[in-house]
């Protein structure tokens, strides 16, 4: 495969046009926003209306983006990234009370997403393979007649030829309605009403806790209360500071009800650390008003070469900050199945269900904990009681023991998969907890 497009220059587009150019690919990697120059300052696009809002990428999320794009850690950090220690630095508040401070051995790195793009897009430079044909909107794919990918037609009408078409265009991707408009079928979703609001400011950090890789993180704790926010430390001794809601409850936009806001929620850390801050950049909202499985593998049939990557196949609550980390390790995927598979509808079939398994593990995550509010629609996990009763005695192992926190922020990081928790042990002292 010596050619491929990608549709779409977010996150889990660049890291698609890495992968695929790390395999001997020449791609053209389509956006249909103006992309600023590597000298701008980054700012939010247009086409990601949740840009401006709080991002984070997991750390196994920066390992697999490391290693497509080699030297990425220590350029994020050179322009403002910030190391952030989990279990120390990093503040979590769940359950009722906040986690123990521990050294779990991991840091993970803060900033805007819009660093984050840019120090992708400067390390993606480094490939002549890569042309970036910014400010071009997809119009249409072309399959040929026995159902394989030929290329895409921009609505300029220019058209652009390759065996291979990545989706990369977000939760709005247009192609899911394309292929039921084209006779390819519907795509198979789950869903569930999450009903999520955000709203995020940007704050100046105080001069005491500049330079500190500090980071907090309120969960709300249902069924009653849904309020909740986040506070991570970004380029420019700033603070992103994110609150959320859900059901009707909309944060407020301006900075004095923000305040009162803040001291509504669990903990009361936040509120007095932000009181008396300078706001760098008004408040904007985003919503999120359903998760998304789209079961991409279930489908009766695809244009062979058509390879979805990212929130086309999985969005989720933006609370579990999953999102970027999921594209990385479909990049990732989609990087390690070029080098193992040489032909094309093979190589299709291994990718997508990688990539679907990949995302059901991330919603399974999230709806779990979507699904502890009674106003949550969908379909409901058969097991989810028995779970939320285990979820909760063993928070209350933690306080008791330091290496099982070091193991469940492995697992939140995706460092290591859920299944190292699920000794019996470990069930066996949550479930006598749990019996009181």
């Amino acid at each position: 495969m010596d050619e491929a497009i990608v549709l779409g220059a977010g996150i889990g587009g660049l890291l698609a046009a890495a992968a695929l150019a790390g395999n001997g690919a020449r791609v053209r990697l389509v956006e249909k926003d103006p992309l600023p120059a590597p000298t701008d300052r980054p700012g939010p696009r247009k086409g990601v209306p949740q840009g401006p809002q709080v991002h984070a990428i997991m750390k196994r999320g920066e390992v697999a983006v490391e290693a497509l794009l080699p030297g990425f850690r220590e350029a994020l950090v050179a322009v403002g990234g910030t190391p952030v220690a989990a279990g120390i630095g990093m503040k979590v508040y769940e359950g009722g009370g906040w986690h123990p401070q521990r050294d779990c051995g991991l840091v993970i790195h803060t900033q805007t997403r819009a660093l984050l793009e840019q120090v992708i897009r400067g390390c993606l430079a480094r490939f002549p393979e890569v042309e970036i044909l910014d400010g071009r909107r997809f119009a249409e794919l072309g399959v040929s007649a026995d159902g394989f990918v030929e290329g895409v037609a921009l609505r300029d009408g220019e058209k652009l030829s390759a065996p291979v078409v990545v989706d990369a265009m977000g939760r709005g991707s247009p192609l899911p309605a394309w292929l039921a408009a084209n006779g390819w079928g519907e795509v198979p979703r789950e869903r569930a009403g999450i009903d999520i609001h955000y709203v995020t400011i940007l704050l100046h950090q105080p001069e005491a806790w500049r330079g500190r890789g500090n980071a907090w993180v309120v969960r709300a704790t249902p069924p009653h209360n849904t309020r909740g926010a986040t506070m991570m430390p970004i380029e420019g001794d700033r603070w992103l500071l994110t609150i959320v809601s859900r059901f009707g409850d909309h944060p407020p936009l301006d900075w004095p009800a923000i305040l009162e806001f803040l001291q509504t929620i669990e903990g009361e850390a936040i509120h007095d650390l932000v009181r008396d801050c300078e706001v760098d950049t008004p408040a904007r909202r985003f919503m999120v008003p359903e998760a998304i499985l789209s079961r991409f593998d279930a489908m009766a049939g695809l244009p062979v070469g058509l390879l979805p990557l990212g929130d086309v196949i999985g969005n989720f609550n933006p609370v579990a900050a999953q999102g970027m980390t999921v594209a990385a390790l479909h990049a990732e995927a989609l990087g390690e199945t070029l080098a193992a598979e040489s032909d094309l509808a093979a190589l299709a079939r291994s990718y997508i269900a990688r990539a679907v398994e990949i995302s059901e593990t991330a919603w399974q995550t999230s709806v779990y904990s979507d699904f502890a509010y009674p106003q949550t629609t969908g379909e409901r996990p058969a097991d989810l009681a028995r779970r939320q009763h285990f979820r909760r005695a063993f928070r209350e192992l933690l306080e008791s023991d330091g290496e099982l926190q070091r193991l469940a922020v492995h697992v939140q990081q995706l460092m290591l998969p859920s299944s190292v928790l699920a000794r019996p042990d470990v069930i066996a002292r949550a479930e006598a907890m749990a019996r009181g």
